[in-house]
């Protein structure tokens, strides 16, 4: 009898270690559920520093910010978007549609503030790009529907200041450099075209490089050119906004440094101001010759010696910094200001290079 038990409980060990044995060997090589899943995701920070949890590789992407758009068309990642942002041919150029023309077929369910929830939900995204001062109501109820919302803002602030369309910056300069170069960066993981963001940057800093080498410090000069930069509805771009940080690097003085932000003046501080040089964007072309035409106007500097311009459109919006605004922009208003100091500088040859690098095609516009 005794023989017999210790058989038996010599028996029952045997079968409880091949158990264990067992188990650990269908643990090791079989992945569960939860882990399947796990590994297709990962977490980035954004730049209002939310730590999101994306789709490893996002397929369906829906863009709500222009200057993001743009980045995902010289990132050639376009065929990733599945809906856009309301309005952007206004907001950025009606060329990227020339660009890219299934933009114009891609629905439109948000704009920079507000999103149609219901519109939004039927696209199935994978992940919605947003701007930084989009209300957080809104993104709260995008992610309620299980999509991550990623916030760019393209500079570099602390979640107080870079959740603000017009942020409080100590150092605008090295604010958008720095948040610029984030953004892309970031941008590019999202849509899986690192190499080709990181080359964007490349050639992005060395135009502005090249600026800041030929002017030599003549942005610090207090007797540079002051120039105004106009909008509809007497609105302009104060302390704070890429445009001043532009016209700085660019050798000029931004007469509505004492703003705060994009803010709205008034005719009678423009006259007070009395700006040598006013530049109107592309987008609001009609609005120099009204400036030019109208009698309000006549007594500024810049309407009575014809120096009212129109920013070519390959330039882009001026308050935040698209590439081409620091790569293009900047060098076109630092010759614009110092033709002789960039007479070798062919801008037909330095867009076209832009843009068939980066869009894939050659520069169409009007240059």
């Amino acid at each position: 009898m005794i023989s017999l038990k210790k058989s038996y409980v010599g028996f029952s060990s045997i079968i409880i270690i091949l158990v264990i044995v067992g188990l650990f060997f269908v643990n090791k090589h079989q992945t569960t559920p939860a882990a399947s899943a796990l590994s297709d995701t990962r977490t980035i920070v954004d730049q209002l520093g939310r730590t999101v949890t994306i789709p490893k590789e996002p397929k369906r992407i829906v863009c709500l910010e222009h200057h993001t758009l743009d980045i995902i068309l010289e990132l050639q990642a376009g065929d990733k978007l599945v809906g856009v942002i309301d309005k952007w041919p206004n907001l950025v150029s009606p060329e990227l549609g020339d660009i890219y023309p299934k933009l114009k077929e891609l629905p439109m369910p948000g704009d920079l503030t507000t999103v149609n929830i219901e519109a939004l939900s039927k696209l199935n995204p994978d992940v919605v790009l947003v701007t930084h001062y989009m209300d957080k109501s809104v993104i709260d109820k995008i992610e309620k529907m299980g999509i991550p919302v990623v916030a760019i803002s393209l500079y570099q602030a602390e979640y107080e200041e870079a959740s603000k369309l017009n942020p409080q910056l100590k150092d605008p300069d090295k604010a958008y450099t720095e948040g610029f170069v984030t953004g892309v960066t970031l941008i590019g993981n999202i849509v899986g075209k690192e190499a080709k963001a990181a080359e964007l940057i490349d050639y992005t800093l060395k135009n502005r490089e090249l600026v800041s080498t030929r002017l030599a410090g003549r942005s610090k000069d207090a007797k540079r050119v002051t120039a105004y930069m106009a909008n509809p509805d007497m609105y302009t771009y104060g302390t704070g906004k890429y445009m001043g940080v532009m016209m700085e690097r660019a050798g000029t003085h931004n007469v509505a440094e004492t703003i705060n932000g994009y803010s709205q003046v008034t005719l009678e501080q423009v006259m007070q101001w009395n700006p040598e040089i006013i530049f109107v964007q592309s987008r609001y072309a009609k609005l120099a010759n009204e400036i030019r035409t109208s009698p309000a106007w006549q007594n500024i500097a810049a309407v009575k010696n014809g120096k009212v311009l129109v920013a070519p459109e390959y330039t882009k919006p001026w308050g935040h910094p698209c590439p081409e605004s620091m790569a293009l922009g900047e060098l076109w208003l630092a010759k614009t200001f110092y033709p002789q100091l960039f007479a070798d500088i062919d801008m037909k040859q330095k867009v076209n290079e832009f843009y068939t690098e980066f869009y894939g095609v050659p520069y169409t516009g009007q240059l």
